[in-house]
């Protein structure tokens, strides 16, 4: 694995110059990744490409391009197709060889991030299925522990059958408030029910957008604030470069990794994790394993990150 910081502005919109990400061998690349690759006339020198499905391309060869129209292109219609192995994919979704991967990359830069793996090991990667009975379990969760919103969760899923916008909106507020759901949030749970089933909110879409976009919707739903925005994108889509900065847990835990007097919140706490970008989700991970570990608890399997 390898960070990259983008210099010019062949790949605009996706990315700018100035932007991060990290890219890996154990991705491989196919038509619609972007990869880094050396630049096959010039030593030293990498280049920023979107891989191409171009008919002709030889096996074990693939065609790069630029995205941005309107900037020259240094790419494959001017050098031609390049070995796959040459190129490092830019991992955007996280899965468990790159979040292993990344837990190590950090901790080759981080002493206090190596201390908590060295203490802790690296915890398991852990996914929750993109869509509605997530963000469902997220609502729950809000201002409780872990536990706690499991088990109003599973009331749920037994009042319900299955956790679905339709079921959901069945059941309605009064027996919702019935199995320990706050009027409040029944409140959050039904209208968000009502617009799925209305069409104004499309979860398959919601994956599809760019991190920032993705945010946006989520933070236009009722019942809907940073937290749980960032813990979706954390634990649903599985972004690396999420850092959920209201997760009180994440700020205590910060405080113990990195040794602080007092946890770190707001703008300080985002001023913390910069050194971590662009794959700040997995030092959230690592601080949330070592937080509760230190505490004789586990991750609740699927979990979000605690609570306290």
């Amino acid at each position: 694995m390898q960070r990259f910081r983008v210099a010019e502005h062949s790949m605009l919109p996706e990315l700018s110059p100035g932007d991060e990400f990290v890219a890996s061998s154990l991705v491989l690349p196919g038509a619609g990744s972007v990869v880094a690759l050396p630049h096959p006339e010039r030593a030293d020198f990498w280049l920023v490409k979107r891989v191409v499905e171009k008919p002709g391309v030889g096996l074990g060869l693939i065609w790069v391009e630029s995205d941005s129209p309107s900037v020259p292109s240094v790419d494959s219609r001017t050098f031609g197709p390049v070995p796959v192995e040459s190129a490092l994919t830019r991992v955007d979704r996280l899965e468990p060889a790159t979040f292993s991967e990344a837990a190590h990359f950090l901790a080759g830069e981080d002493a206090a991030l190596a201390a908590v793996i060295d203490r802790f090991g690296v915890p398991e990667f852990w996914q929750r299925p993109a869509g509605f009975s997530t963000l469902t379990l997220l609502i729950l969760e809000q201002q409780v522990s872990l536990e706690s919103g499991a088990a109003v969760f599973q009331r749920l899923a037994d009042l319900c059958g299955e956790v679905t916008p339709g079921r959901l909106a069945e059941v309605g507020d009064t027996r919702l408030r019935g199995i320990g759901v706050t009027r409040q949030k029944a409140s959050y749970l039904v209208g968000l029910a009502e617009m799925v089933l209305a069409g104004e909110l499309e979860f398959d879409a919601l994956t599809a957008l760019r991190p920032e976009a993705a945010r946006a919707a989520l933070l236009e739903i009722r019942g809907v604030g940073n937290w749980t925005a960032d813990a979706y994108l954390v634990s649903a889509l599985a972004l690396p470069d999420v850092f959920p900065l209201g997760d009180r847990a994440l700020q205590v835990g910060t405080m113990e990794v990195l040794g602080l007097e007092a946890p770190a919140i707001g703008e300080d706490l985002e001023l913390l994790s910069r050194p971590w970008r662009p794959v700040r989700a997995v030092a959230a991970r690592l601080i949330w394993h070592a937080y509760l570990s230190r505490r004789g608890r586990t991750e609740p399997k699927h979990a979000t990150g605690p609570v306290i």
